[in-house]
């Protein structure tokens, strides 16, 4: 197994045709696309703590959901941390796949695992919600109708984290939801009949129009909704090659809410 015979199988099974217009994704950084393949590492962002693990497991490859390089890159030094990051991946011979909204919109990818964790009732319904990106969110049904209070409480439980409940106060069972940022298809959702959206990086502003107008929004946190991306990437390798070691590394930011009123 190479690293071109994983960055071929990736384009298979999550098109780079299907990533936002906007993203950066793919084979981001690779010493050598030949280089043999025995281990890898998942994450969910390329820390340096990501990188040393894999350092230390003698990882030759991470596959990571949010990219390394988002922004063009005008040069790579230690200057700043994207440039520390690439060269220490470069002298440690670890290249870096990032699958990032590819994956988010695939069928049985990181926005299914969502809607199906949080109750949500496949298919869903996978119209356009935003102008020229197709693939991301969905709406689907609860089959049963809920309270706000109970789809938040679902939502929590399911992740594991905590959640933001702005609640129009009306039965739920139509439900839009993105997981990562999802604050531009609060009010698409809206438009499109959904009675509630879960997602993550809510705005204030967006959640209080969507409230007024009738629709409930539960922001679940953007790690939170995403954090199973290491868990589905080791599920994909391990089925391409059981000889293939793969190591999923979860961490979180470690943010902690604070009360000094």
């Amino acid at each position: 197994m190479r690293i071109r015979d994983l960055e071929a199988y990736f384009q298979t099974i999550y098109p780079v045709e299907r990533a936002c217009s906007w993203d950066n994704d793919g084979l981001l950084v690779c010493p050598d696309r030949e280089q043999e393949i025995t281990r890898v590492l998942t994450c969910l962002d390329v820390t340096f703590s990501a990188i040393e693990k894999a350092m230390a497991e003698g990882c030759q490859l991470i596959v990571s959901h949010h990219p390394l390089i988002f922004s063009p890159v005008k040069a790579i030094n230690e200057d700043t941390l994207v440039g520390q990051k690439i060269i220490l991946l470069m002298q440690a011979g670890i290249s870096l796949i990032s699958l990032h909204t590819r994956f988010d919109g695939a069928v049985d990818g990181l926005n299914d695992r969502l809607g199906e964790k949080i109750g949500v009732v496949a298919p869903y319904r996978r119209e356009p919600l935003l102008e020229n990106e197709p693939f991301i969110g969905a709406i689907g049904s609860l089959c049963e109708k809920i309270s706000p209070e109970d789809l938040a409480e679902r939502v929590s439980s399911a992740l594991g984290a905590p959640v933001r409940l702005y609640s129009a106060g009306l039965d739920i069972e139509e439900v839009g939801f993105c997981c990562g940022s999802g604050k531009d298809l609060v009010l698409p959702c809206l438009e499109k009949g959904a009675d509630a959206f879960v997602g993550g990086d809510i705005s204030y502003h967006i959640a209080q129009e969507a409230v007024e107008l009738g629709m409930t929004v539960i922001d679940c946190g953007h790690h939170a909704s995403e954090k199973d991306a290491v868990y589905c990437f080791r599920d994909a390798l391990c089925a391409l090659s059981p000889e293939l070691t793969v190591i999923p590394y979860e961490e979180a930011l470690g943010g902690e809410i604070v009360d000094f009123s």
